[in-house]
């Protein structure tokens, strides 16, 4: 029975006091030329029972349908009972702004007029060439009933009646009633009598954005990311990858390049390729295959099938043996062109040759750190980035579709994006792998300048052909054809072609086709393969009680 007893105390305790009512609630909203509300709200609080004072529970925070969080901005500037001071304490709980008034140390009884004025910026929002005010004048979070309210708007001076749009509701929550509003002398006015607790009016108001000055874009980016923190998430990222880069991924300085005429000692022309850019592509692939034709593992022959045909319709190629020592590079690239037989045309190896791309292009990372040249794979450098940008991503998508939160999840694939982008360039070379890109360098400002003239007849056959697959791996095959002309008088065994009259540059053409049609085969992929407020609504066309900024509600404490 004691039990009981106590449950109906505390019960009792918990709900507002038998008596305890708003006799009137005066709500007035001044709309300023800058954009900024001057709220005044006036009670007239009846206390049966003794009380310390009031509470107003002020909403700021609101989540928009995209996730966006947007607070408005409020300042209490005064506050007041019977029209003097009284202790005041404000602090902020949730989404909302608390306002305590009275002395914990005093109790009151009887009748008193609380007077609270705040200032609010971002209530105001655009919607083509007018502004809207979509506010909860009074909000139905109040414990109290309330006898009768009145609710004033007054709009800025230069408001042309006529262009002025009102919609009013009333009631609890979710309430359309309407709520009857008259227009005069530049003001909007209101009143209602009888709310029960829980009931409220909300008021949209619309008219021309010319005659308010809203805050900038400057100010409006501030706030946004002030309210949405995780908006920073890409500029952090993009400051984060950057200065993980300058430590993990870039590269010592080469310094000064000088040209220099001799291939760097266990470097071949693929791998002098992948240390330009630091991957394995097409055009590697064909200098790999024109080195071993350098140096005697196979021959390439022209195919001609249409007789007035400019270049050749395919390129066969024939495996030799010239017992020179291999690679593992070039040992898998020879076993790769060849499979089981010892002539093979370029065409026939379309939608076979992409398979062996990233073996090779592995064997050729695996190479070069084995000897130093890289800190680390720098194939498995790029897939762990791409594979840390993609899941980023795919988490930020899942977060925006699971959390409702667009520009969250907009923020989180930014940041996937933004470190897949960083992948290309984060792999690092050693000081040995700059010393050695330094002379790779060095052999590509050589061809550039092609200063082969003083070069003896009986030496610049070999002295071209050794830099050859090199000039085709940086892309320079013209150029270093071009400086040989009047120094060769034939081709080299290891290409059978057509010619007219030999001329190097013939050979420089001949060779571009050849390099167009070992990408061809190398890129060929087969098909087969391939409820608390307002929700960042408007008050026309939707609107209800309770569904604005602003409102709240108290209760006395």
């Amino acid at each position: 029975m004691k039990k009981v007893l106590l449950l109906a105390v505390l019960a009792l305790l918990s709900l507002p006091a038998l008596g305890e009512r708003i006799g009137d609630y005066l709500v007035q909203v001044a709309i300023s030329k800058d954009g900024y509300l001057t709220v005044t709200e006036e009670l007239t609080l009846a206390f049966d029972v003794p009380r310390h004072g009031i509470y107003r529970r002020i909403p700021y925070s609101y989540t928009l349908p995209t996730g966006e969080k947007y607070k408005l901005r409020v300042w209490v500037e005064e506050v007041l009972a019977d029209g003097g001071a009284v202790p005041v304490k404000k602090y902020r709980e949730g989404r909302y702004l608390v306002v305590r008034i009275g002395d914990p140390n005093r109790l009151v009884t009887g009748e008193v007029i609380y007077t609270i004025r705040y200032r609010v910026a971002r209530a105001l929002r655009v919607y083509g060439e007018e502004v809207e005010l979509f506010w909860n004048a009074i909000g139905t979070e109040w414990e109290l009933p309330i006898a009768h309210a009145e609710v004033t708007v007054i709009l800025p001076p230069e408001v042309p009646e006529a262009e002025v749009r009102t919609q009013g509701f009333v009631g609890p929550w979710g309430s359309t009633t309407p709520f009857q509003l008259a227009f005069g002398e530049g003001k909007l006015t209101g009143e209602v009598r009888g709310l029960a607790p829980g009931e409220g009016v909300t008021l949209a108001v619309r008219f021309p954005k010319s005659c308010v000055s809203l805050p900038g874009i400057g100010a409006s980016l501030i706030w946004f990311f002030q309210d949405n923190l995780y908006a920073a998430i890409p500029f952090l990222t993009l400051i984060g990858m950057t200065v993980l880069w300058w430590k993990k991924g870039r590269d010592p300085k080469p310094g000064s390049i000088a040209p220099n005429f001799t291939p760097p000692r266990g470097v071949g022309p693929a791998e002098a390729g992948v240390l330009i850019d630091d991957k394995f592509d097409p055009r590697d692939l064909s200098a790999g295959i024109l080195g071993l034709a350098v140096k005697g593992d196979l021959v390439i022959h022209e195919v001609w099938e249409d007789e007035r045909g400019k270049n050749p319709d395919d390129f066969e190629l024939e495996k030799t043996d010239s017992r020179l020592p291999l690679t593992r590079f070039e040992e898998t690239l020879l076993e790769d062109l060849f499979p089981g037989k010892d002539r093979v045309r370029l065409s026939e190896l379309k939608y076979k040759l992409y398979e062996k791309l990233p073996g090779l292009g592995a064997l050729l990372y695996m190479d070069l750190s084995e000897k130093g040249i890289y800190a680390g794979n720098p194939d498995r450098v790029r897939s762990l980035y791409r594979g840390l940008g993609l899941g980023v991503a795919a988490f930020g998508i899942a977060m925006g579709v699971l959390a409702q939160s667009l520009y969250l999840g907009a923020a989180l694939a930014t940041s996937g994006v933004i470190v897949l982008l960083f992948a290309p360039i984060m792999p690092r070379k050693t000081r040995k792998g700059v010393q050695v890109l330094r002379e790779v360098l060095g052999l590509e400002e050589y061809i550039r300048r092609a200063e082969v003239e003083r070069l003896e007849f009986a030496a610049a056959e070999k002295h071209f052909a050794d830099r050859l697959p090199c000039a085709m791996a940086f892309g320079l095959t013209e150029v270093w054809t071009k400086a040989f002309e009047g120094l060769l008088s034939r081709p080299p065994d290891w290409y059978d072609g057509r010619f007219p009259t030999f001329a190097p540059y013939w050979l420089g053409w001949r060779l571009a086709s050849f390099h167009r049609a070992a990408q061809a085969a190398a890129t060929s992929v087969p098909r087969s393969a391939a409820k608390g407020g307002w929700r960042g609504g408007s008050g026309f066309g939707g609107g209800f009680s309770g569904g604005g900024m602003g409102g709240g509600g108290g209760g006395t404490w």
